[in-house]
């Protein structure tokens, strides 16, 4: 393994430990959302719409994150980004890259909800409840 794979290993491994959630209750998940500066509902113009949503991981551990969801395909989820708290202030990490970590992998299979409803939206049959 050459210096750089192990430092964007590092790198992961340090992501995976700041992601703000593992917890026992969905409202504590949702709490996190009271301290971001941002709209629960933030439209690009393009059908795609970044949401203010609640993870729910196979082993009933919850986490605050922003999903991306196309309107134009029904709600169909587009991109999911996990919040990290570094410093003063928060990042998004993708979910895809936080899911090559193997203590993340408990996350799968896992549902999700939107804090808001969104018009349009078909695959959350459920709302507000988890999907």
């Amino acid at each position: 393994m050459t210096s750089e794979e192990k430092s964007n290993e590092n790198k992961t491994e340090e992501s995976a430990q700041k992601v703000i959630g593992f917890y026992k209750r969905q409202a504590w998940a949702a709490k996190v959302f009271e301290k971001i500066e941002q709209e629960n509902i933030v439209e690009d113009g393009n059908g795609i719409v970044l949401v203010s949503s609640i993870i729910q991981s196979s082993n009933n551990l919850y986490f605050p994150a922003f999903m991306r969801i196309n309107l134009k395909e029904n709600g169909k989820v587009a991109g999911a980004y996990m919040i990290m708290e570094e410093d003063d202030s928060f990042k998004l990490l993708p979910l895809e890259i936080l899911l090559e970590e193997p203590e993340m992998e408990e996350l799968l299979p896992l549902k999700y909800r939107t804090i808001e409803k969104i018009e349009g939206d078909t695959y959350q049959v459920n709302w507000p409840e988890f999907s």
